[in-house]
């Protein structure tokens, strides 16, 4: 049996959301990598990378009024009546992910955030029971490459001179 990862799931969840939305769709890690976009092209990488930086830009500021370190209730939205985005922190194997829509000439955006809400919980319900990845154990060393090498040889090594 082939395993899936989690970029497969989060795919297979949010392309079936598509349809009922007029929206541009993504899910990115908190270092900024993408993880989905429903709208591949020459930005997703600069979305992620600009949706990691202001969530963690918001959050320094939040920091300034509200002491408490669970952020995980708030959302971000910067938007009019019809256009804007819109984003929601969430969890996926113990570690933090943003939901977000990109949305034009959206004529209900109340409905819009709704339908981005409701698609992060049933993303956290969904990879609730995800493993968390193994780390690699590596084992301890046996031995050294060299046995004979001095220390002024390696200052010598890494000096400007070189050896």
């Amino acid at each position: 049996m082939k395993t899936v990862t989690v970029t497969e799931k989060v795919k297979f969840v949010l392309d079936q959301k598509l349809n009922g939305l007029n929206a541009r769709l993504f899910v990115t890690r908190e270092d900024g990598i993408t993880i989905y976009d429903s709208v591949q092209n020459n930005t997703t990488t600069s979305v992620a990378a600009l949706v990691s930086g202001v969530w963690q830009a918001s959050e320094a500021l939040m920091n300034l009024v509200y002491q408490q370190n669970e952020v995980m209730d708030f959302r971000l939205a910067f938007d009019t009546s019809s256009q804007g985005i819109y984003l929601f922190p969430f969890n996926l194997s113990g570690k933090r992910y943003f939901l977000g829509a990109i949305y034009n000439d959206c004529l209900n955006p109340g409905l819009l955030k709704r339908q981005i809400a409701m698609i992060k919980e049933e993303m956290e319900r969904l990879f609730i029971d995800e493993p968390l990845p193994k780390k690699a154990v590596f084992s301890a060393r046996e031995g050294y490459l060299f046995h004979d090498i001095s220390d002024s040889e390696i200052d010598r090594l890494f000096s400007l001179g070189g050896i």
